[in-house]
């Protein structure tokens, strides 16, 4: 099966990722940046670039890695003789490299060296990116793990999670926005299960806001409520007008800004909506990445919040 060239997302998390690594088995010369004070050349992060590309097996290793003296101007890049990146692969590494420094994570420059390019640095907000660098989709086992790490996570959310990387790794976009929608779906009903729960632990001390519609029994009439439509928008709006209008424990009101929540509940939703019927739309590759990646961080806020509504 011939392998998808890299994309630029990848290519610009493979570079933060050589920029980060400590580990020395990546190039024959056992260089890293961290052994240089995060400082180097293009060539340098090219090579460790590429090394990673190779170690995570997403480019084929038929050709050597150049074994380089650090700090050495290096040589021109050529598909199929001196790497194992295509010339299209090659030009999407040097725009990677334009943003990197476009962002400020990297600066021409080295200290008592050269104040040029292709001469570089890491900067002070770069040292805080290489902290904080994402997982992404494509990292197949990688982005499964960190799903897998999530405290709590519910097996059917897990799973519509997993289907959902398999479909962007098999570029089935359309697919994975679908699966999202199911697990998005399977939260919200879980969160409704567990409030109820909590409402009926707590029916003797809870209080309600002046002007909310029911003034007692709110664990009966919030039950009677969800149960009145089957739609789970309809069910949502009821979940977030109690959550809204009850006066609950402040480590539950403080989980997430309810405003926040509702609206990208509701941007899940018609996502799903939207690929799930006949249209015109089409999702394409980088805003189905962007979907996975800030949906596995609010499918970590939700179940906290499902845990505490269980457990407080």
């Amino acid at each position: 099966m011939t392998k998808k060239r890299l994309t630029i997302h990848q290519m610009k998390k493979l570079m933060l990722e050589a920029l980060a690594t400590e580990d020395e088995n990546i190039l024959a010369n056992k260089a890293t940046f961290k052994k240089y004070g995060y400082s180097g050349n293009a060539h340098a992060l090219f090579s460790l670039t590429e090394g990673l590309a190779i170690k995570k097996g997403l480019i084929k290793n038929s050709i050597p890695l150049s074994n380089f003296a650090w700090g050495s101007s290096g040589m021109n890049l050529f598909e199929g003789r001196n790497t194992n990146f295509s010339r299209n692969e090659i030009e999407t590494m040097y725009e990677a490299f334009a943003l990197l420094l476009n962002q400020n994570i990297i600066a021409p420059g080295i200290y008592g060296e050269s104040p040029f390019l292709p001469s570089f640095h890491v900067t002070d907000h770069g040292h805080s990116c290489l902290k904080e660098i994402d997982i992404l989709p494509y990292d197949y086992n990688g982005f499964l793990t960190q799903i897998k790490s999530i405290k709590n996570l519910d097996n059917w959310v897990e799973y519509y999670l997993t289907e959902a990387v398999r479909c962007f790794n098999t570029a089935c976009y359309q697919a994975t926005n679908i699966m999202v929608g199911l697990a998005s779906e399977k939260i919200t009903l879980d969160i409704i299960e567990a409030f109820e729960k909590h409402l009926i632990r707590h029916k003797s001390n809870l209080t309600a806001k002046k002007n909310f519609r029911v003034k007692n029994n709110f664990d009966k009439q919030f039950s009677s409520d969800i149960d009145s439509d089957w739609k789970i928008s309809t069910k949502y709006k009821f979940l977030e007008e109690y959550l809204t209008n009850l006066n609950l424990d402040n480590k539950i009101r403080g989980h997430i800004d309810s405003q926040a929540r509702t609206t990208f509940n509701q941007f899940i939703r018609l996502t799903r909506n939207e690929v799930s019927h006949p249209t015109d739309t089409i999702k394409d590759e980088t805003e189905t990445m962007l979907l996975l990646i800030s949906f596995v961080k609010y499918v970590k806020l939700q179940t906290d919040f499902i845990h505490k509504l269980n457990t407080i």
